[in-house]
C-alpha cells in the first residue's frame, strides 16, 4: 500500500492558501487552487522555510512581508486583466508567430476556394508537433542539425506504433510547405539543405474493393426492416436515412463520388433531359469537370430527390434541410467547417451489420471499386472517371474520351446487377 502523504503545512480551504502556526502566531504562505496542487504546496514550503529561519534568527519583519505579498497580488491582478499573459514584443520570425501567419495565408486560399477548410485544419494539426518543438525559436535559426534531430525523434514514434507512417509523412509535407512559404515570404534567406529528408516512403496498401454480390447485399440491407430489433420500434430521422445510404452506394459507384461530392451535389447539376442523362459537376478537390452518365436506378433516385426543389438547392440533406457537410462564415468573414462523419458513420455501420463487424471498408472503397472496374475495362479512362487532373502533354492537346467512359459505365451497370439490358450509349470497342 502507498503511504499517506504527510504535510508539514495546513491547507485553509476557505481562503485557498497554505498556513502554519509557529510560536503562537499564524503565517499565511500563499495561494493554492486546491490541496492537491503540488506546485503551490512546493512554493509554500519554500516560503515557510525562509520565514522560519528569519523568525528563529529574530530578523523577521511582518510589515515588509505584507508589503511584498500585496505587490505580488497586485501584479497578478494586472496580469489577469491584460489577458492572463505578459505582453512581449512581437517577432515575425518566431516559429509560433510565423505558423500563425502561414495559416492565415492558407485561410485566404480557403476563402477563395483554392483549398477546402478541412485541408486547412489538417495543416494546422500537422504543424502542432513542430510548433511545440520550435515554437520559441526563430525560423532562420533552425539548422540542419535541428531538422535531423526532429526527424529522428518523430521516426521513433512510428517504431513504437504511436503514429502510422502515412501520418508522419503528412506531418513532414506540412513542414516542408511551411518552410517554402517562409522562404517566399522572406522570413528566411535560405531553406535548410536537408529539408528533403523530411519524407517517409509509405508502403502501398492492397486495394480493397467490393464485389457485385457484396454491393447487392449492402443495398438489400438498407431500410428500417433490416435494423436490429431494438431499433425497429424507433421513429425519426435516425432510422429513416435509407435514401441517403442508397445514394451513397449508387453515386459512389456510378460517379466515383466521395462524401463531399455527394454532400455538395445541387439540383442544377443533374441533367435528366439530355441524351444520355448526365450529372455535370466540378469536383470539389481538383476543380475538374466530371460528366458521368446516369444509370437507370441512379436517375430514378435523383429525380425523386430533386422533385419540388430549386436548381440551387442541395439534392441530399439531413433532417430539417441541414447540409450533410456544414460550412459557415465566422465573425472575421472566414469560411470554416467542411468536415463531417455523418454519412461515413452510417455507411460504416451498414457494412459491419451486413458484411461483418471486422470489415473496415469505408465510402472511399466504393470509389476504388468503380475506378478499378473502369481501368480493367479500358486503360486511361479511370482518370476521367475519378475527376483527376490530366497533367500529361497529351492531355493538353486532346479532348477527354467521354464516349469511352459512357460505354464503360453502361457495362458496369449491367455487371453489378443494376440492369439486365445495356443502355444504348456504348461503343463496340469496349464491349466484351
Amino acid at each position: 500500500m502507498s503511504k499517506k502523504r504527510q504535510y508539514i503545512l495546513t491547507y485553509h480551504a476557505a481562503s485557498r492558501c497554505w498556513k502554519k502556526q509557529y510560536k503562537g502566531k499564524v503565517y499565511y504562505l500563499g495561494y493554492a487552487t486546491k490541496k492537491s496542487d503540488r506546485e503551490g504546496y512546493r512554493r509554500a514550503v519554500e516560503k515557510w522555510h525562509r520565514i522560519k529561519a528569519e523568525v528563529d534568527a529574530g530578523i523577521y519583519d511582518a510589515a515588509k512581508e505584507r508589503e511584498a505579498s500585496e505587490k505580488k497580488r497586485l501584479a497578478s491582478v494586472t496580469t489577469r486583466q491584460s489577458g492572463g499573459k505578459k505582453k512581449r514584443r512581437y517577432n515575425p520570425r518566431m516559429v509560433s508567430s510565423a505558423i500563425k501567419k502561414f495559416l492565415k495565408f492558407k485561410q485566404g486560399e480557403v476563402n477563395s476556394k483554392q483549398i477546402s477548410p478541412s485541408r486547412l485544419e489538417s495543416l494546422r494539426y500537422a504543424l502542432m508537433t513542430f510548433e511545440r518543438r520550435f515554437g520559441s525559436k526563430q525560423v532562420n535559426q533552425i539548422s540542419e542539425a535541428d531538422i535531423e534531430r526532429f526527424r529522428n525523434d518523430q521516426s521513433k514514434r512510428v517504431s513504437t506504433n504511436e503514429i502510422r507512417p502515412s501520418t508522419l509523412d503528412h506531418y513532414f509535407r506540412a513542414i516542408r510547405q511551411f518552410f517554402n512559404w517562409s522562404f517566399e515570404s522572406r522570413l528566411i534567406d535560405e531553406r535548410p539543405r536537408n529539408l528533403k529528408t523530411l519524407q517517409v516512403k509509405v508502403p502501398r496498401q492492397q486495394i480493397e474493393v467490393f464485389s457485385s454480390s457484396e454491393i447487392r447485399s449492402l443495398l438489400n440491407g438498407i431500410g428500417k426492416n433490416n435494423l436490429h430489433p431494438r431499433w425497429q420500434s424507433r421513429t425519426g430521422p435516425q432510422v429513416d436515412d435509407h435514401q441517403v445510404l442508397r445514394a451513397t452506394i449508387l453515386l459512389g459507384l456510378n460517379f466515383g463520388y466521395t462524401q463531399m461530392d455527394i454532400a455538395t451535389l445541387r439540383v442544377g447539376d443533374c441533367h435528366f433531359g439530355t441524351r444520355p442523362p448526365r450529372v455535370i459537376k466540378l469536383r470539389n478537390k481538383t476543380g475538374v469537370q466530371m460528366r458521368h452518365l446516369m444509370w437507370r436506378e441512379t436517375k430514378s433516385l435523383l429525380e425523386t430527390q430533386c422533385a419540388k426543389k430549386k436548381k440551387t438547392d442541395l439534392v441530399f440533406t439531413r433532417s430539417g434541410g441541414r447540409p450533410i457537410v456544414p460550412f459557415a462564415i465566422d465573425r472575421n468573414g472566414n469560411v470554416v467547417g467542411g468536415r463531417s462523419t455523418w454519412m461515413g458513420d452510417r455507411f460504416k455501420r451498414l457494412v459491419q451489420r451486413v458484411l461483418g463487424d471486422d470489415d473496415k471498408r469505408r465510402i472511399r472503397e466504393l470509389r476504388k471499386t468503380g475506378a478499378d472496374y473502369v481501368k480493367q475495362r479500358e486503360v486511361g479512362v479511370e482518370k476521367l472517371y475519378l475527376g483527376h487532373t490530366d497533367v500529361s502533354m497529351s492531355g493538353r492537346y486532346t479532348r477527354p474520351a467521354q464516349k469511352s467512359l459512357d460505354g464503360v459505365l453502361c457495362f458496369m451497370e449491367k455487371d453489378f446487377g443494376f440492369t439486365k439490358e445495356l443502355q444504348p450509349y456504348y461503343t463496340k470497342r469496349v464491349r466484351q
